[in-house]
């Protein structure tokens, strides 16, 4: 079920008493009523489990500013450091939230990632008290497990950051359904985050290394093997010398393939958070096609 609201009107929802009720956003939940109230004008969606008795309200709306609520899934920038936390800003012009040193899988005071600034991660909000004197806060584990990363943490430099509008980042996370990254997936292969504040992250193929990082894959990840460089230096020499600069040829133009298929999955990106599902084909094939 779905219509047009705006702030101020009665939600037309089932008694939140007698049916469990889960929000999302645009609607909000009055502290000493408990009364749920529009926040946003929009398009109201009211999905109804029958077996289970329950209900998901939540309002559509292409807002532009993003204020965090508890278990987002957000994409922030690191801006600096306060005590025993990083500073991130999840949204250009606003408020930095807070993520603790801690805030990692099996992170100890001696055993915890050292952030630098411009460094991006993937994160849930876990305190969005907005009323009260306390900042909000983020973490980089799964709210079950603080074992276990549940695929949040660092977001490597190889990958390509942008912005979407909140709506189509709300899309990409929550609707099954949505074939728009399906498509993509039989043209390129990439891995993705999506932060409902409107941030993806995106990496095509291997993203763009520099020679160092290529040097450790070669190496199984391991730089300080003086074998394996006597073995380079041996096939180079058989080779003539050129190896070092086959490598580097090669490295520039996988770099070239993954920077065009990282800019072609963005631009159809771009294309389909402002049409219609039965035009996504076409931009995928107009994206892709200057490649």
């Amino acid at each position: 079920m779905s219509s047009t609201i705006v702030p101020g009107d009665k939600l037309p929802i089932e008694d939140p008493s007698s049916t469990k009720t889960k929000i999302g956003p645009g609607i909000y939940k009055e502290p000493k009523s408990q009364n749920l109230i529009p926040s946003t004008a929009g398009i109201l969606h009211i999905n109804q489990n029958q077996q289970q008795n329950s209900q998901l309200v939540y309002i559509e709306s292409n807002t532009k500013r993003y204020i965090p609520h508890n278990n987002d899934f957000v994409i922030g920038t690191v801006t600096g450091s306060i005590g025993d936390y990083y500073k991130v800003s999840l949204q250009n012009y606003s408020s930095s939230v807070l993520l603790s040193f801690m805030a990692f899988p099996n992170a100890s005071r001696k055993n915890r990632p050292n952030l630098t600034n411009g460094q991006v991660v993937y994160a849930r909000v876990v305190n969005d008290d907005n009323d009260s004197t306390f900042e909000t806060e983020l973490e980089c584990f799964d709210g079950s497990n603080n074992r276990e990363s549940g695929g949040f943490g660092i977001l490597d430099d190889s990958g390509f950051v942008f912005d979407v509008a909140m709506n189509f980042a709300r899309e990409l996370l929550y609707n099954s359904k949505s074939p728009v990254l399906e498509l993509l997936a039989t043209r390129v292969q990439f891995e993705i985050a999506v932060g409902i504040n409107g941030k993806i992250w995106l990496k095509c193929g291997e993203g763009l290394q520099n020679g160092q990082e290529h040097a450790q894959q070669q190496s199984g990840g391991n730089g300080n093997s003086g074998n394996g460089d006597d073995d380079v230096q041996m096939r180079n020499k058989n080779d003539g010398g050129n190896g070092d600069d086959d490598d580097a040829e090669s490295l520039r133009a996988r770099n070239v393939r993954n920077l065009k298929d990282t800019l072609c999955a963005v631009e159809y990106l771009r294309r389909c958070q402002t049409s219609q599902p039965d035009k996504f084909k076409d931009h995928l094939q107009a994206a892709f096609k200057s490649k």
